[in-house]
């Protein structure tokens, strides 16, 4: 209920007292039974507040009504006190979903208002996607800035009035210019704009009962969905998925890129699919179970999630985990495959609770970067199993969480994510690219569970 309604209210109280006789009833009765709380007009905004930034605003509602009103505040959804008055800074960008709950003996009334602090711009930080804790909260993602070390822990709902995303959210990329947003269950697909992170679209149980795990751009007009299943094509303008039906999919499929024309897809614990670009944004109607969706393999098997890195060379590179060996693998354009032997302690990502691999590369992807025994190692394709760790950094109590870490493109360091034991520490530390030597430690509190780390550089 809005402020006019509750104005309305208090008016209609009044006349149905002042038309009520001793004979046919009780006024201290009807007095408490219709004496909702009420507030004076204009004591509380009808309209969105838009504030400067550095300006603050005090919400100071004036009660009407008679009596004890209690007081409940609400700021996106979190208990904000039981004070008669909210003071609310406007020291950072903010869309803020405010809610009051004013109460007494005879009932309770909620107003809502809507408060804007413009300026949100998230460009050059490291954006987090962040599972979530499960059972508690949604996924989030976290953004820090690594100029001044600040880190906004609830960058997405803190811009969206307290909007949130899907449970356990995993991934994300970045196409034509919008931020993809990938959770597993719930709000599956998540639309942004990657600078102010305002949500643009939002798909909710796309997959029916499928978990999705990584958004792919085809084009213009599609993008696809893995899952612990089939893939799915995505019509980018309604965000409705179709799913693409193969023969031998349903293991769960992971990672996929678009490359020469086809687009790869790891499938858990089976060779490489290749899928026809043009028939994936074909007709779909035509594939079922009695006409599957057609696709060709390359011997390149992953017991576990991968990553596909593309370099300057015109190669596809990316990791062979069969269970008993693990190799670094470079897949040119005619889709021939070569091999060369990793460490026997790299770690492939789990499948059974999907995450993207701790696998990554320089911008020209002549570099690679992978973590094994915990530790990340720095190597070329042809000597792609070095006996000395690059980056051998351990902190008391912390170990790599997610994806582990990621170089970025833009300047080389590398990125890690790693959390406590316990879960409720997080700290994101910067490498020299050369050196592999410390360059910053950002530490914040939390069960946030780091999944996927981006560079926005859009």
């Amino acid at each position: 209920m809005n402020v006019k309604n509750l104005a309305k209210a208090a008016a209609a109280s009044a006349m149905l007292l002042a038309g009520c006789s001793e004979d046919d009833c009780n006024l201290e009765h009807n007095a408490g039974r219709l004496s909702l709380p009420a507030l004076e007009q204009g004591s509380f905004p009808d309209g969105d507040v838009t504030l400067s930034p550095g300006q603050n605003y005090v919400y100071a509602p004036q009660v009407v009504t008679p009596g004890d009103v209690y007081f409940q505040w609400y700021l996106d959804g979190e208990d904000a006190g039981t004070d008669p008055q909210l003071y609310v800074p406007g020291d950072h960008p903010r869309r803020t979903h405010i809610q009051l709950n004013l109460s007494n003996d005879n009932g309770e009334v909620v107003l809502e208002n809507r408060l804007v602090v413009p300026g949100a711009d998230y460009s050059g930080q490291y954006l987090i996607v962040n599972e979530g804790w499960y059972g508690h909260e949604s996924g989030n993602v976290t953004a820090v800035d690594p100029k001044n070390g600040k880190v906004a822990q609830w960058a997405f709902r803190t811009q969206n009035f307290g909007a949130t995303l899907g449970t356990t959210s995993q991934s994300a990329a970045f196409w034509n210019g919008k931020l993809y947003i990938c959770s597993k269950l719930g709000t599956q697909l998540t639309v942004a704009d990657p600078q102010t992170m305002y949500v643009e679209k939002q798909a909710v149980g796309v997959l029916g009962g499928r978990q999705a795990y990584e958004f792919v751009g085809i084009d213009a007009e599609y993008g696809v969905l893995t899952a612990n299943g089939d893939i799915y094509r995505v019509d980018l303008g309604t965000l409705k998925a179709e799913q693409i039906l193969m023969s031998d999919g349903w293991a769960g499929t992971g990672a996929a890129v678009v490359y020469n024309g086809k687009l790869a897809v790891n499938v858990r614990g089976k060779k490489l699919h290749l899928l026809d670009l043009e028939k994936i944004a074909g007709d779909l109607s035509q594939y079922g179970y009695s006409n599957y969706f057609p696709f060709e393999t390359i011997d390149v098997t992953t017991s576990g999630g991968c990553r596909f890195v593309k370099a300057a060379d015109g190669n596809l590179y990316t990791v062979e985990s069969t269970g008993s060996a693990n190799n670094l693998v470079r897949i040119k354009p005619d889709w021939s495959v070569e091999k060369r032997a990793m460490r026997a302690d790299y770690e492939p990502s789990n499948f059974g609770s999907y995450r993207e691999a701790a696998f990554s590369a320089s911008a020209d992807g002549t570099t690679f970067y992978y973590l094994a025994g915990g530790k990340i190692y720095k190597c070329t394709f042809d000597d792609a199993a070095p006996q000395k760790a690059f980056i051998d950094y351990t902190k008391s109590g912390y170990s790599y969480y997610g994806a582990g870490f990621r170089v970025n493109p833009y300047n080389g360091e590398v990125v890690a994510t790693l959390v406590t034991s316990d879960y409720g520490k997080n700290l994101v530390v910067r490498f020299d690219a050369t050196t592999g030597a410390v360059i910053s430690e950002i530490a914040y509190d939390g069960y946030y569970f780091p999944g996927t780390i981006l560079f926005n550089e859009q």
